[in-house]
Formats: C-alpha cells, structure tokens, sequence
C-alpha cells in the first residue's frame, strides 16, 4: 500500500517540488490551498508527470475550514504518513506601521494553523509512525522589523517545532522543521526548490534533527 503525503498550503514553487520528490518515492499526493487556481495549477503540473493529486480548498487562516479538508483528504487516503506545513502571510510591512489585529490574524496562518493541522492528523501519524514537517525560515532566527509579522510568525513556528518534536518523539511521531535562509529560486545553488524538496526527504527518512538550516 502506498505512503501519503498532504502539504498544506500548496503552491507552484515549494510545495510541488516536495511532491514530486516525494512521489517520486511511490507515496501518493494530497493538497490543501486557499487558491482553487493554484491548486489546479499544480494539479495540472503534477499530472503530466503521471503524479495523482487529490486536493482541497481551504484558508489556514480558518480553522473549521482547514479541519474539514484535512478530514476530507484523510479518508479518501486513508491517513497520511507524511504532512507538510507550508502556509505564510509573506509581506514586507514594517512592525511599527503593522496593525495589531492583522498581526494576530496573520499568527493564526503562520503557527496556530499548523498546530490545528497536526492535531487534525496525529491520530493517523501516531499509528502510522509518521512525521510533521514545517517550513520555517531565517528570520526566525534573526528577525527584521521590515518583515515584522512574519518574522513573529516564523520565530513562532520554530518554537512550535521544538516543542512537538520533543512532545512527540515517544509516541513515534517525527516533527522536523526546515529552516530556509534565503530567497526560493529555480536557478540557485543553495536554495532552489529541488534542493529544499530533497532537504525535506532528508528530514522524513532520517528522523533525527529536530531542525535543518539552509
């Protein structure tokens, strides 16, 4: 039987990188996105690859909403053994001009959500021995007020990852964070989506580092 994978917050860069790596390992491929015309986008890419997708529409920024098309995905596949947590509110906007209820909306898509999403498939990935992936980002680590939301956000979902790879390292659970430092781009030699994608194979078949920094 084949493995699963769900990516959350699916886009055409990242995220469809990770799935075809992925598939590329025989698991099927399961997505989530806010953007129907990105999904189909993807959809489309990995089908002329011969890559199956089975995918939702959903705003992280909604927690019923992402509940519902994670269950909905779960029981067409069956659980998942694999699901990555992608979604960010991406804005250059600086933490003094920010508003403080956007900020806190933004927070729910950048670290709440992704807790949402794992309690929402732990029972799966408990029994299926799985692993929770994230997408972090540098300025977790070190923050720039010109990026002041995210930079919360990204710091959050670090202390996220810590929290839960050790929360849930017992229970046969793998949590790993990826923490990219750079500019996504096709053509670099340290930061093109193939790179991260094979990173985050890394990640899932080695279960060992709580967190890889690129």
């Amino acid at each position: 039987m084949n493995k699963s994978l769900l990516i959350i917050g699916a886009g055409t860069g990242l995220s469809r990188a990770v799935a075809e790596r992925f598939a590329a390992e025989g698991f099927t491929i399961s997505l989530i996105s806010r953007n129907a015309a990105n999904l189909e986008k993807v959809k489309a890419g990995l089908g002329a690859q011969g890559i199956t997708v089975s995918h939702a529409t959903a705003d992280a920024g909604n927690a019923l909403q992402l509940e519902e098309a994670i269950e909905a995905l779960a029981a067409r596949e069956g659980g998942f053994d694999a699901v990555l947590y992608n979604a960010a509110v991406v804005k250059a906007v600086d933490i003094m001009d920010e508003d403080p209820a956007l900020l806190v909306s933004e927070f729910t898509v950048n670290v709440a959500s992704a807790l949402t999403s794992l309690q929402a498939t732990y029972e799966s990935l408990k029994q299926k021995q799985g692993a929770f992936l994230l997408t972090g980002g540098g300025l977790g680590v070190n923050p720039a007020a010109s990026y002041g939301s995210l930079s919360i956000g990204k710091a959050g979902v670090r202390s996220l990852a810590y929290q839960l790879h050790e929360r849930l390292k017992n229970e046969g659970i793998y949590v790993g964070l990826l923490t990219v430092a750079g500019f996504i781009n096709p053509e670099s030699e340290t930061h093109s989506p193939a790179l991260l994608a094979s990173l985050f194979w890394k990640m899932y078949a080695e279960r060992s580092e709580t967190e890889i920094h690129q």
